[in-house]
Parts: structure tokens; C-alpha cells; sequence
């Protein structure tokens, strides 16, 4: 195989990277703001931050058990 194709290649490990930082910044994000929302006691701003934190870490474990399901599959082949 080609050096940079497949399961290496650029376009994966940028895949990758917005994988895991996306949800992760979603997560620092949603603490910023809860943390904000209760030193102006905006008690709904923070019920919604953290539905958005349960919301980043749930999808940053389903991205992170999918891309391990990738990468084992192709290790078989």
C-alpha cells in the first residue's frame, strides 16, 4: 500500500482529530458557561450546560468505540 492511504492516511488522522476535539471543546465549553450560569444563579442556563456536557461525553464515547471498531477491523484484513 501507498505511503499516506488507507487507515494513515492525512484524511484520517483529520478525521480523527475532529473526532475526538469536537466533543471535548463542546464539553470545556459547556463547563465555561455552567460555571458562569452559577455565579449569575441562571439555574436554566445551567441545566441546559449540562445536558450539552452529558450530551459531548456521550458522543465522545460513541466516536471513540467506533473509530476503535475501524482500526480493529482493518488490523484483521
Amino acid at each position: 500500500m501507498e505511503q499516506g492511504t488507507g487507515l494513515n492516511g492525512p484524511a484520517v488522522r483529520l478525521l480523527r482529530l475532529w473526532l475526538g476535539t469536537a466533543p471535548l471543546a463542546m464539553l470545556a465549553l459547556a463547563v465555561l458557561f455552567g460555571v458562569l450560569a452559577v455565579g449569575d444563579e441562571e439555574w436554566g442556563l445551567l441545566a441546559a450546560m449540562v445536558v450539552l456536557a452529558l450530551t459531548a461525553v456521550g458522543l465522545f464515547l460513541v466516536q471513540w468505540r467506533l473509530l476503535r471498531r475501524i482500526s480493529a477491523g482493518s488490523e484483521r484484513s
